[in-house]
């Protein structure tokens, strides 16, 4: 603070202040964190992280200060400070996940601790990247700063965390030649003569009750965007403040719709295909749910935004509260409703593929049961045909919707 006033009466002011006093407070401290941790701590829990976060709070304190005094806001100046807080806090617990400082409690009973210049220059310097940003955006009014620095450090401790790799990718990655049955992916058993799953030919099987996978999947596709989206439209505009009819139905269509979109797709086909068995009808049930948390949700958002003025000129006018919303707030929503609708049934030809996995019919299960004997070169060849089948909807759907939004 003392460096601080005395540039300040030197006539600097701006970013020289805040970077001269950013490596000052840095190695402060630094320093006050080697004297509360001389040694490996026998384990990195919550109160020493919270110990950690008080230590750099000082600095929090007087960076906030000094975001404060350069002309920002005052919760500006508090959100300054409650980074450094948290920056300090999640610390050492950094440190353990990029495998730089080692607790007693985790160490072999021969294994000797290590807390060297190592571990105080990876917490300055985490510190510094994340409490740092945020002062130097407050500072320059660049708020993109702090959130870059945030979300790199972020994911470099999530990766840390689920023990991701660029170096092992690759080399992993280079190794895929070596899978048996690989190269070249049969496209003769994909695309070949009839009596193969796909060629029209044998679009039964040979059998009035085994349908070809390929239009298994469309058709459980279509069935669960019909089906979906129209349960989706009454529940998005329950589920909007502009249309619902009162509070309560609000909260529960907005309760339940959030219920659905938790439950993911591939959860929903092994619901299914426990309590109906396995086959197409377990698939269409799950993506029918799929579907409407999809439309729901994207379809209340777009009537949370409509226009009211149409709706309260047509209450206005006596009419009841349905026929309300069909004359002013549907013409207005309808053109993304489609939109969605198509939307949506692209991403259930996807998605069709994955609940094939669990069991629940489609293209899926003939990709699983040609992994499962090790039939790469066939897996291969469905990948690519269902690539281009999704490519060409794709592109379709696409263009509809750029004639409809």
């Amino acid at each position: 603070v003392f460096l601080i006033g005395a540039m300040r009466m030197a006539g600097l002011k701006g970013t020289v202040v805040s970077h001269v006093a950013l490596l000052a407070a840095t190695t402060i401290s630094t320093g006050l964190t080697a004297a509360l941790l001389p040694s490996a701590p026998e384990r990195v829990g919550v109160l020493i992280a919270i110990q950690m976060g008080a230590i750099w709070a000082v600095t929090g304190a007087v960076m906030g200060w000094i975001v404060r005094s350069n002309g920002t806001s005052k919760s500006t100046a508090i959100n300054t400070a409650l980074v450094w807080f948290g920056a300090g806090a999640i610390a050492l617990p950094g440190a353990v996940t990029f495998g730089i400082l080692t607790p007693l409690e985790t160490l072999r009973s021969s294994a000797t601790p290590t807390f060297g210049i190592g571990v105080f220059v990876f917490i300055a310097v985490t510190v510094a990247l994340l409490g740092g940003s945020m002062t130097l955006s407050a500072a320059t009014r660049l708020p993109m700063l702090a959130l870059v620095a945030t979300v790199l450090y972020w994911t470099a401790f999530a990766g840390a965390e689920v023990g991701f790799s660029i170096t092992t990718l690759l080399r992993d990655f280079a190794k895929m030649s070596e899978i048996p049955n690989f190269w070249p992916p049969d496209f003769h058993w994909a695309l070949g003569d009839a009596g193969t799953w796909w060629w029209p030919a044998s679009w039964e099987f040979g059998s009035a009750t085994r349908a070809n996978p390929l239009l298994e999947t469309f058709r459980i596709a279509i069935i669960a965007s019909v089906i979906g989206c129209s349960l989706a439209l009454p529940l998005a505009f329950s589920a909007s403040r502009l249309t619902a009819f009162n509070n309560w139905a609000y909260s529960t269509a907005k309760g339940f719709m959030n219920l659905i979109r938790t439950v993911p797709d591939l959860f929903w086909a092994l619901l299914f295909v426990t309590s109906v068995g396995v086959g197409p009808f377990a698939g269409a049930l799950a993506l029918v749910f799929f579907s409407l948390a999809i439309m729901s949700k994207l379809l209340s958002e777009t009537v949370d935004a409509a226009n009211p003025g149409p709706l309260e000129a047509a209450k206005a006018t006596g009419s009841a509260h349905l026929p309300a919303l069909r004359s002013s707030v549907l013409p207005q929503v309808l053109p993304n409703y489609v939109a969605y609708a198509l939307y949506i049934f692209e991403i259930n030809i996807r998605a069709s593929v994955v609940i094939g996995l669990a069991g629940a019919g489609g293209i899926g299960r003939v990709l699983e049961s040609q992994r499962s004997f090790f039939r790469f070169d066939r897996v291969l060849a469905i990948v690519v045909v269902i690539f281009v089948i999704v490519f060409v909807i794709e592109q379709i759907s696409v263009s509809m919707r750029r004639r409809l939004v």
